[in-house]
């Protein structure tokens, strides 16, 4: 006998993996960075009509660690706040020309800047954001904007964190879920 499930059943399904996932994030998931280690920082807007920003940072590194933090805006206090909170010191930290990162230089960080309106990648250097650009379009592609709140995006991201935590043993790590 086949068993079919209503579109309210599935939903409630993956609430509940979301819910579940998200609970098995500790604080240490959310800090990146350390002595020496590149770590890409930027901002998106997620829905042109809702009020909020998505702050997004990866690490350069083989696991790729990933935070992002919901706000209301992007400007210099609320960057500066962000990157203090979830940037290990030492870190080396790299952005695009937004005056919001103007102050960033002032933590205990190497603070780097790629002016991408004069080259993609500063010559010399391998100062650039296209690890981060290329999480924003990872996540996007995830997410639809018909029907996506500022709480449901938050899920959608945590979840993404939670992925990308557990990418090479993703089946393992639902069944653990599950347990």
């Amino acid at each position: 006998m086949m068993t079919t499930f209503s579109s309210i059943t599935i939903i409630k399904f993956v609430n509940l993996y979301r819910d579940l996932a998200i609970s098995k994030l500790t604080s240490e998931d959310h800090i990146i960075g350390r002595k020496n280690i590149i770590c890409e920082i930027d901002e998106s807007k997620f829905k042109k009509y809702e009020n909020f920003w998505v702050v997004g940072d990866v690490e350069r590194t083989k696991k790729k660690k990933c935070f992002f933090v919901i706000t209301e805006d992007r400007e210099a206090p609320t960057l500066r706040r962000i990157t203090k909170q979830y940037i290990r010191p030492r870190s080396i930290v790299h952005t695009d020309h937004w005056k919001g990162y103007s102050y960033l230089d002032q933590l205990n960080i190497t603070y780097c800047r790629v002016n991408y309106s004069k080259n993609r990648i500063q010559r010399g250097t391998r100062v650039h954001t296209n690890s981060v650009e290329g999480l924003w379009n990872g996540i996007k592609l995830n997410i639809s904007t018909r029907n996506c709140s500022k709480q449901l995006l938050e899920k959608h991201l945590y979840e993404f964190i939670w992925r990308r935590k557990y990418r090479n043993n993703l089946f393992e790590a639902f069944i653990n879920l599950l347990k």
